[in-house]
């Protein structure tokens, strides 16, 4: 494997959909499978010797097993080779969420295109968070159905200013950096100054973690309106 090329490992109990994974993965020369694994406990073992940039984990319903991998990538030495995962499931639940708060984690839907999911490995081993905005909003529906809803606003939310708190209502709707610049009449490098303002001020790490605090919080009650679109959002 060339040093520009992705490393992934597959995970699924499921022998045809690995070999349908390893399929659509083959399709780009800068992504190698580099090994294949029936369970997560198999696929931790394995990583060591294959040394993937990528896990990417396919389940009909997420184990608790792949939250233990979750929670071992994410508490990685900083000085270590950073390991990514992605999961593909159905649908988000409680358990999908405490996944996405662990980090280093990127969730999709199971439905998700081959030329999607290639996206995904390519930006996830970039270091970004990739998720289908139709994905955010049921994410976020989940989180209100689970976790409830406070009637105070935080603190860290009053301290964003007026234009900030705009943006912040574009992010929670799945809104792309570009599509906030048009809507606002600004230069897209000023609103990704403006959310990494926002991020920082709230203490969160990306626009995953942006949407579950404002459903969480309460800053906003029920789904909010998602852009016409269905193309991905990128933390």
């Amino acid at each position: 494997m060339s040093r520009r090329e992705i490393g992934v490992l597959l995970i699924s109990e499921d022998q045809l959909d690995r070999a349908g994974l390893h399929a659509v993965l083959g399709k780009d020369p800068g992504i190698t499978v580099v090994g294949d694994a029936e369970s997560p406990g198999e696929a931790q073992q394995l990583a060591v010797s294959v040394k993937p940039d990528v896990i990417l984990c396919s389940e009909r319903t997420l184990s608790r097993e792949t939250v233990v991998l979750a929670e071992r990538l994410a508490a990685q030495s900083s000085d270590a080779r950073p390991v990514h995962l992605i999961v593909l499931v159905p649908s988000p639940d409680e358990q999908a969420i405490g996944l996405l708060r662990i980090g280093r984690c990127t969730l999709l839907g199971r439905s998700v295109s081959p030329g999607d999911l290639i996206a995904a490995v390519r930006l996830t081993a970039a270091g970004y968070m990739p998720i289908r905005t139709d994905l955010a909003r049921n994410l976020a529906t989940a989180s209100v159905s689970l976790k409830g809803a406070s009637q105070e606003t935080p603190d860290q939310v009053r301290s964003l200013t007026k234009r900030e708190r705009r943006v912040f209502e574009l992010m929670i709707q799945g809104l792309s950096n570009p599509e906030i610049a048009v809507g606002l009449g600004v230069a897209e490098s000023t609103v990704k100054s403006h959310v990494q303002n926002i991020l920082g001020k709230l203490g969160l790490r990306d626009r995953v973690q942006a949407v579950i605090f404002a459903y969480e919080a309460g800053i906003v009650r029920r789904p909010a309106p998602l852009a016409e679109r269905m193309g991905m959002s990128y933390a």
